[in-house]
């Protein structure tokens, strides 16, 4: 078989075990601070029917899906593309009865999910550890999320994670308003990139009040640290009792943030003018960034039924990386190796009797110049060659190895 039989599709990767041992670990790291604040695990099959999808992700989104016909039924399936619409399934169909009973649900996962990328792309495959609270519409709900977030990320390595906050009610509301027929899709750019200039110059093209006008260039501005809110006019927010109230509640997420974490809510970004995700959050918007990573380490936010947000491990591997976190460390163990088959009973004794207190594993036909090489990440070596000898081996800095004790 040829090496390009054997490779992998576009966006997809193979975690040999240093990397698999990080990610494991990073992956326990997450779901033990999401345990310890009462979210409890739940888990989503890989292969969901498309209307699950369809009925709660953008178009944008669904064309982002992996679909294919289910055998036997005709009916259209996907890969898990997004796992909140899976928990919007699920607590329609297993939790309904609590959350009528007034109870918030705490629900945490892991999972890979598949999607679409750019063409040149192809598919692509992410790792997430998310967060959902079911139940809890209130700003105090969406301040836990941040907490939560934060605290989550210091865990996995990041001691200052940057947080960037977001009401994407304020830009939907801002749209809703606009003179029918408007290119929305050339404002949302010129938003996302922050044009000041470019807003301006679409906004003096729409037949618009003087104070719409001046709220749509806010939106552009107000950028920043979270004193910014205090930077709304009072007239704009008098005159729009929508974005009075959304900025009042923004205020009290942050409130309850420096109550809380004093440090983090010094440390937070926000940005009122955030249009990405209009279409599928309906108001609190969380994203956090790291130095060295192009892209979003958490995406999420709140949305119709619930508030959560999902940690891209691979981001934040990334992230860790280019912060000089150090290597994983090895796993250690003992590796015994028998040069020869008629020493693997005695070899697989010695790896029943430490396993007790470690790991151990056993080795046969290797010499012992190929034996070092298949150590893998075993400390220690006991070596049975063919004459009987047993050497006990140390690894020492630099992969070198060491000779200890022997037995005749």
């Amino acid at each position: 078989m040829s090496a390009d039989a054997l490779a992998l599709p576009r966006g997809a990767r193979d975690l040999l075990p240093p990397a698999a041992r990080r990610r494991r670990r990073l992956t326990a790291s997450l779901l033990a601070v999401l345990d310890r604040w009462g979210y409890d695990p739940v888990v989503t099959p890989a292969i969901e029917y498309f209307e699950v999808f369809g009925r709660w992700l953008a178009e944008r989104d669904r064309q982002r899906c992996v679909r294919f016909i289910e055998a036997g039924t005709g009916e259209l399936v996907t890969l898990r593309s997004d796992i909140t619409p899976q928990i919007a399934r699920l607590s329609a169909l297993r939790l309904g009865d609590r959350l009528a009973a007034g109870e918030a649900m705490r629900l945490a996962y892991s999972a890979e999910v598949v999607r679409l990328g750019e063409p040149s792309r192809g598919q692509l495959e992410h790792s997430q550890v998310g967060a959902e609270l079911l139940g809890d519409d209130s700003p105090a709900a969406d301040a836990e999320l941040v907490l939560l977030c934060a605290e989550a990320l210091r865990a996995a390595g990041l001691p200052r994670p940057q947080l960037e906050l977001a009401d994407v009610s304020i830009a939907r509301a801002v749209f809703e308003r606009l003179p029918p027929g408007c290119d929305t899709e050339a404002l949302h750019g010129l938003l996302a990139r922050k044009d000041a200039d470019g807003v301006a110059r679409f906004a003096a093209e729409l037949p618009l009040r003087p104070e719409a006008r001046r709220a749509l260039g806010l939106l552009c501005e107000l950028f920043g640290g979270p004193e910014i809110l205090g930077h709304v006019p009072s007239d704009i927010r008098a005159a729009f009792p929508w974005l009075d109230q959304a900025l009042a509640r923004l205020e009290s997420v942050i409130d309850r943030c420096r109550r809380d974490d004093p440090e983090l809510a010094a440390r937070l970004v926000v940005d009122l003018g955030e249009v990405r995700g209009h279409d599928y959050y309906t108001g609190l918007r969380l994203r956090a960034w790291a130095p060295g990573v192009a892209t979003p380490l958490v995406c999420g936010g709140r949305y119709a039924g619930g508030a959560g947000f999902a940690v891209e491990l691979e981001a934040l591997e990334a992230a860790l990386e280019h912060a000089g976190a150090p290597p994983e460390p090895r796993c250690g163990g003992t590796v015994i190796v028998a040069e020869l088959e008629a020493s693997r009973d005695a070899a697989n004794a010695r790896a029943r009797s430490l396993r007790g207190s470690g790991r151990a594993w056993v080795q046969v036909g290797l010499s012992l110049s190929a034996a070092r090489i298949a150590a893998g990440e075993a400390e220690r070596m006991i070596h049975l060659d063919a004459s009987g000898r047993v050497t006990t081996w140390l690894r020492g800095q630099a992969d070198t190895w060491t000779a200890g004790e022997s037995e005749a």
